[in-house]
């Protein structure tokens, strides 16, 4: 089992590096964050101030994309834990399929780009907690806040959380390295940079089902809620 555990601690730092990858692209392309939207709902009240209505609009879409994104996360999976057994493969595979087919049909349009902050809604909606850490794969602002709070524990004497300041603080280094990658891979690919990330995402969820495929006899066990605690 520890190997198992090792082996989905690695899927998740995958996400978060796709996480920060797809972000930073977004950034660069299009001056718009789409994992995180601290800034933005503090730039909607300065343009609705300001009467600039046509900024509003659109970032409020880019808001409502990922809250439907998080939606549909949350109509899937039923529970708080992270668990083999639930679809999440099946979930990276349609959206990475639907990246490679929005971009090679309405690439240049805003319904593009209005899928990618719906595809990291889904991603980040899909994980809740693992062994009862809260997993966050498309922003990292949570991460530092735990990574803090956690060593404050180890510091009073708590070493049962120490694991979970390393996986924090990973998630963090994990996202600045695919941040890293999106940034290169944009200067040197420009907008075929989406295709690396659409082959990444079905490339994750082929590890997932090769990771079902391997352990499905933790899927048998008598508890049908197993859970990874």
């Amino acid at each position: 089992m520890k190997v198992l555990h090792r082996l989905l601690l690695h899927w998740i730092y995958m996400l978060c590096f796709f996480g920060g990858f797809i972000n930073t692209v977004s950034i660069v392309k299009y001056s718009y964050t789409v994992s995180h939207f601290t800034g933005h709902i503090s730039k909607t009240a300065i343009n609705i101030g300001e009467g600039n209505f046509t900024e509003v609009f659109k970032i409020l879409s880019i808001v409502i994309s990922f809250v439907l994104g998080s939606t549909i996360s949350g109509y899937l999976v039923d529970g708080r834990e992270f668990n083999l057994k639930r679809r999440y493969g099946y979930s990276m595979l349609v959206l990475g399929i639907g990246l490679l087919v929005l971009y090679t049909t309405v690439k240049d349009t805003w319904l593009f780009f209005y899928y990618l902050p719906f595809m990291i809604g889904v991603q980040n909606g899909l994980f809740i907690s693992y062994k009862g850490v809260v997993v966050r794969t498309s922003h990292v602002s949570g991460s530092l806040t735990d990574a803090g709070v956690y060593l404050g524990h180890c510091l009073k004497g708590k070493k049962e959380d120490k694991w979970k300041v390393y996986f924090c603080i990973f998630t963090v280094l994990i996202f600045l390295l695919g941040s890293f990658f999106g940034i290169e891979f944009y200067f040197l690919l420009q907008d075929r940079v989406f295709i690396v990330a659409g082959v990444g995402y079905i490339i994750i969820a082929c590890i997932y089902f090769s990771l079902r495929h391997r352990y499905r006899h933790v899927l048998h066990l008598t508890d049908e809620h197993y859970h990874f605690q």
